[in-house]
């Protein structure tokens, strides 16, 4: 863990927190950054106590602002261009979207290009207030290269993703943001951490398999298959989940009891006719 130079990997019980480490550069995306990125993400799968990542910035500037300009120069090659949109980029966002965890983006201060597509990759996005969001590439003569233009339209309505990617604002409120269907929730500055951390904290107490399973059946059915394919999705992984030790052990406590006792059912919270 303490061989990574651009980012802060730590695992505290359940949750595991990946944080950009160049408060310096706003926390800009350079090739060491993409690919510790893609190794966290990476090593994080085999965490089977850990059911939460959280993906934030350093310092109190920005999560990050999208690619490195140093990066820049070597892109006039052509085969670095590629490179850094189909290696490096599209390896960070499969790192983070098939991780297998819950991928929580905790956004302040700037969160702009490259930056809202890692963020667009996650599975949840709060931010504070005051953070200012946006796609700035058009304002370059380019596009985003990292799924924003792929997963904007799949996360909020079309004619607001295309307002997005048209206009390069960098400005956008993150109260703007909310309103448009982007963000899962927006906090007041004074109260984002104490609220985020209380969220994080729900979600990590649930079973990291459960989340797992949760994560896997909404992504095959966002992926656009057809309504019967993702409700047998959805079967298969319930059956799944119920066959594991520890709730076929609960499930055979269920199957000891005597007819008509409530004690158990009363023992695990559980309503009166839950089925057995």
């Amino acid at each position: 863990m303490s061989d990574y130079q651009t980012i802060l990997y730590k695992i505290n019980e359940t949750v595991c927190r990946i944080t950009l480490n160049r408060p310096e550069k706003r926390n800009a995306i350079n090739r060491l950054m993409a690919a510790e990125l893609i190794r966290a993400f990476r090593q994080v799968r085999d965490e089977a106590e850990v059911g939460v990542v959280v993906l934030a910035g350093a310092g109190e500037k920005a999560f990050c602002t999208g690619g490195d300009l140093e990066i820049f120069p070597s892109l006039a090659e052509h085969r670095h261009s590629l490179d850094w949109l189909a290696h490096e980029g599209l390896d960070v966002q499969r790192a983070i979207t098939g991780c297998e965890k819950v991928v929580v983006a905790k956004i302040h201060g700037h969160c702009l290009a490259g930056g809202l597509e890692l963020a667009l990759a996650c599975d949840l996005i709060y931010a504070a207030e005051s953070s200012r969001m946006g796609m700035t590439e058009i304002n370059m003569g380019i596009l985003p290269g990292w799924g924003g233009t792929v997963r904007l339209p799949r996360s909020l309505p079309v004619f607001r993703a295309r307002e997005l990617v048209y206009s390069g604002r960098k400005d956008y409120t993150a109260r703007e943001l909310y309103e448009m269907g982007f963000l899962t929730r927006v906090f007041p500055d004074d109260l984002f951490e104490s609220e985020f951390e209380k969220i994080v904290a729900g979600i990590a107490a649930k079973k990291p398999m459960a989340l797992r399973m949760a994560k896997e059946v909404m992504a095959r059915s966002a992926d656009g298959c057809d309504l019967e394919t993702a409700l047998a999705v959805e079967r298969n992984a319930i059956q799944w989940l119920t066959y594991a030790p520890d709730i076929q052990a609960m499930l055979e406590q269920f199957r000891a009891q005597p007819k008509g006792s409530t004690h158990l059912q009363k023992q695990q919270n559980q309503p009166a006719d839950a089925d057995a």
